[in-house]
């Protein structure tokens, strides 16, 4: 899979893939990233991406539409394929979820535009797939809420996750809406004992309690 994130803060996003298994999956072909900055497509000396809003009555600046439709066409190029899903991420009704997830691991290339500032100009919505939010709360950026739907993504892959068998029984996955609690050695910390089912080897119990726990 590819994963090109248009953002005018690239440092981000790479720094992101250095650890753990994105940074393995990506070592391994099993996903290609790339970073395209809006400001290499404006046209001033200053590199200006954002502008004042017409109206008025907006605190702040919004990210310009020519840069942003330009850096756009740069990553799907001239015919985009239909394997290619461009997405902007922003207050939506499309809120993310697992079932989504599990429905973007079906493209090939997944690009994601990254607003800044007050958002991005309204126009800019006519150049892409869809617009996904993260949640009903406000983040200075789109880069975080691109980089936690790609580890939701990512990880759904086949052989990115070393036992994909987990995959199954996590909280939203299809056995479970929230996954049954997990315990370690020791047995007793603190006068807190592991459940007594858990040490007992009867499997049937076992599934038994893991089932009333998840639900």
């Amino acid at each position: 899979m590819k994963l090109t994130f248009i953002t005018i803060f690239p440092g981000v996003v790479e720094d992101f893939f250095k650890e753990g298994l994105l940074s393995k999956a990506r070592r391994t072909n099993k996903i290609e990233v790339q970073t395209i900055n809006p400001r290499d497509f404006t046209t001033d000396k200053h590199e200006t991406i954002d502008d004042f809003p017409y109206g008025g009555g907006a605190a702040g600046t919004v990210m310009k539409v020519e840069p942003l439709v330009a850096a756009i066409r740069k990553a799907t190029g001239k015919k985009k394929p239909k394997s290619c899903l461009v997405i902007l991420l922003g207050p939506s009704k499309k809120v993310f979820d697992q079932r989504m997830a599990k429905k973007l691991t079906q493209y090939k290339h997944l690009v994601f535009v990254c607003g800044r500032y007050e958002g991005v100009d309204a126009r800019v919505e006519k150049y892409v797939d869809t617009k996904i939010s993260l949640g009903e709360f406000v983040i200075m950026g789109g880069e975080v809420a691109g980089l936690a739907m790609t580890e939701a993504i990512v990880r759904l892959l086949p052989g990115v996750i070393g036992n994909e068998g987990s995959l199954g029984e996590e909280s939203y996955g299809s056995i479970f809406k929230l996954e049954y609690p997990h315990y370690t050695r020791p047995e007793v910390f603190e006068g807190r004992r592991v459940p007594r089912v858990l040490l007992s080897g009867d499997h049937g119990k076992i599934a038994a309690w893991r089932k009333k726990m998840s639900k």
